[in-house]
């Protein structure tokens, strides 16, 4: 069926166990810059500001199958169905997990080479964003909300394509989705575009600007950059659970690690060789850590800023190279 044209506007509240409450970061965080402030940078619409109209006109829509689904905290998550045409369909599903502006159904350019490639898109959209239903912005609730959200579409997932093989792709922030995947033995690799390993990398090009570029210079030695990401490491705590329920616990919004189960699989980043949001190394830093647990990373540098997509011909090699 169509794609609805309402957005599930509803709150969903939860109770959270914070940890780090008492932290002098929290408390610092209160005095942080507003365009550092969590209302900026807060993955998902939890504030209600995407203008879903202009995002059609501006980058069109890809049509196809939604629907909702109830996770363990009883947040919506809204998940996304396209198919191949049946001639080119191979037994190969695509989990696109999208990143902080635009939602699944509005990112057709990424959508669309894998469909020509005979791959099923599967996507989800993080809370807030179309039918995912927004949340309490608080620090480690966006996050929780993201770790149900996933769960249960993980889940539906692999049971309606029970014999499918996975590639997984993430867009900006959506590479901290697909890497918490990556080792299920269904996943064989993973593209990311315009990756990051954390979160709290987008500190840098924030003090690194022109702004701030004299000071900037001035103050590294005394941990500027560090004192930032320690502020937003309060925004988005690590350690956060739901109460009574211990399934979930957040990362603060960031790649530590991996297990054994990603060893072999193989890996495309493209990150972006002028993106002022992503600083340059955060792709690198991505491939180092994977690369620690034998992951095999390529890397491709796209030509732009953070909006840089790989052409139709890179998505379908970066596609074939995991599948061989």
């Amino acid at each position: 069926m169509p794609a609805p044209a309402l957005e599930n506007k509803e709150i969903t509240s939860f109770s959270i166990v914070n940890p780090n409450e008492s932290t002098w970061a929290t408390a610092a965080a209160g005095a942080v810059p507003e365009y550092l402030s969590s209302g900026n940078v807060t993955p998902g619409n939890v504030l209600g500001q995407l203008d879903y109209k202009s995002l059609r006109k501006s980058g069109g829509i890809q049509e196809g199958d939604m629907f909702t689904l109830t996770s363990a905290i009883g947040t919506q998550v809204g998940v996304h169905v396209y198919e191949p045409s049946p001639e080119a369909a191979i037994d190969v599903v695509v989990i696109f997990f999208h990143g902080n502006v635009r939602p699944t159904r509005y990112n057709p350019d990424i959508i669309t080479p894998f469909l020509k490639c005979g791959a099923t898109v599967v996507g989800r959209d993080l809370p807030g964003y179309d039918q995912s239903s927004f949340v309490p912005n608080t620090p480690g609730s966006v996050e929780l909300a993201a770790l149900a959200n996933d769960q249960v579409f993980m889940n539906w997932v692999l049971e309606k394509y029970k014999s499918s093989r996975i590639v997984l792709c993430g867009r900006s922030i959506g590479t901290l989705a697909w890497t918490r995947h990556l080792s299920h033995p269904r996943v064989v690799g993973a593209i990311g575009i315009v990756p990051l390993q954390s979160m709290a990398s987008l500190i840098r090009p924030q003090i690194q600007s022109k702004i701030w570029e004299v000071v900037a210079k001035v103050l590294e030695s005394f941990s500027v950059i560090g004192y930032f990401e320690s502020i937003f490491d309060a925004l988005y705590p690590a350690n956060c659970e739901v109460e009574n329920l211990k399934d979930f616990k957040t990362t603060g919004l960031r790649v530590a690690k991996f297990n054994s189960g990603v060893s072999g699989k193989r890996v495309t980043l493209f990150p972006a060789n002028e993106d002022s949001l992503v600083p340059e190394d955060a792709a690198d830093e991505l491939k180092t850590t994977l690369e620690a647990f034998n992951v095999d990373v390529k890397m491709q540098t796209l030509k732009g800023g953070h909006g840089a997509l790989p052409t139709a011909e890179q998505f379908r090699e970066a596609f074939e190279s995991i599948l061989v």
